[in-house]
């Protein structure tokens, strides 16, 4: 996902064991991953969360970010999914070269893509490997709570459908309260628009959470928020990688003045709490806030996670990329704080307090 982190600003990572591997689908596997003795507890993750991983590349570390698959309730140890992309470093390097007993190098669990505390029905939309946080958060409402849920899974074929046997179980285990609607391409052709709102119909007090190629995550998104307006509650995760080829390019959608704006300080919100951060030329908003001793939301640092989403209430920021972004969230003001430079001298203010 990205390059390897620097050490001042980065997040710390701990050695994880791999216990076992299981072979989901002809292009995707399970790990199932336990800790050093003594560090389970900084590994108490929330259903929805990801892991992200220094995998070693060509003599350099790069970092990749995999959500968790199982859940606390559910699974005793944590376990993630891995598909493989053609060209992918990371997805090709955990299938072709990973294997049970190895140890490997994470972060901690981080995240936003979790479940809100309230008895709304769960409506889910997946595509692909966008199953693995979808499932996380499935059993989490299951097992947990009482809601009423709804998973909209697209696959390629039949074959394609990862944890098949899982989600039939859930199923059977609670039919009264989990629908699974499976939409397979060569079967029902790929999901549109029309069939989002079909398929969404009745669940429209839903809380969404959708994952999956980024093509079916902003048709989903865009669909339910032109159909729902405000009252759309909707989640998206999106991880995007180096392998990608994305560009760093400023975001259009900001100022295009000067890269940087000599300010001394800016004010930050975190937890409900708020800071005056000392800012240096050449931080960005995330290294500042570090720097400070602010334990701000911290993954990739380069922009591919979204982990440092903010809502930028004031002031104007440059960022060097803004691909971990929806529309929709760049419209509603959301910056990544690891990504953001300040490019006007107004006062600036950064509220993660989403």
């Amino acid at each position: 996902m990205s390059n390897d982190q620097s050490v001042a600003t980065g997040p710390a990572h701990y050695r994880l064991t791999v216990k076992a591997i299981r072979e989901e689908t002809s292009d995707a596997k399970s790990f199932v991953l336990v800790p050093e003795r003594g560090e389970a507890p900084l590994f108490r993750y929330t259903p929805g969360q990801f892991l992200s991983f220094r995998i070693p590349f060509q003599g350099r570390n790069i970092t990749r970010s995999y959500s968790l698959s199982s859940a606390p309730g559910a699974d005793p140890d944590m376990r993630i999914c891995v598909k493989r992309v053609k060209d992918g470093r990371g997805s090709n390097w955990f299938n072709d070269h990973l294997s049970a007993g190895a140890r490997i190098e994470a972060t901690v669990p981080s995240g936003r893509f979790v479940l809100r505390d309230r008895d709304a029905p769960l409506l889910l939309i997946a595509g692909g490997s966008g199953i693995t946080p979808c499932i996380s958060l499935l059993k989490k409402a299951l097992l947990e709570t009482g809601r009423q849920v709804r998973l909209i899974y697209a696959n390629r074929d039949a074959s394609s459908i990862i944890y098949h046997n899982e989600l039939e179980l859930l199923q059977k285990k609670f039919s009264g309260r989990l629908d699974c609607v499976h939409r397979l391409d060569d079967r029902d052709g790929f999901l549109t628009q029309e069939d989002v709102i079909s398929l969404a119909r009745g669940w429209h007090d839903a809380d969404t959470y959708i994952c999956g190629p980024a093509p079916l995550m902003d048709m989903a998104e865009n669909t339910l928020t032109d159909a729902l307006g405000d009252r759309a509650y909707i989640m998206t995760e999106r991880f995007v990688s180096p392998d990608d080829d994305v560009a760093k390019t400023p975001d259009a959608t900001q100022d295009t003045g000067p890269q940087e704006a000599p300010i001394n300080d800016f004010r930050l919100t975190l937890d409900g709490v708020d800071h005056m951060v000392p800012y240096k030329a050449g931080q960005t908003l995330l290294q500042a806030a570090l720097d400070a001793g602010i334990d701000a939301p911290v993954s990739c640092t380069e922009g591919h996670c979204g982990t440092c989403m903010s809502a930028l209430k004031s002031g104007k920021v440059q960022m060097a990329t803004t691909k971990a972004l929806s529309k929709r969230n760049l419209e509603r003001g959301y910056v990544l704080a690891c990504q953001s430079r300040p490019c006007a001298t107004e006062t600036l203010w950064l509220d993660f307090d989403l």
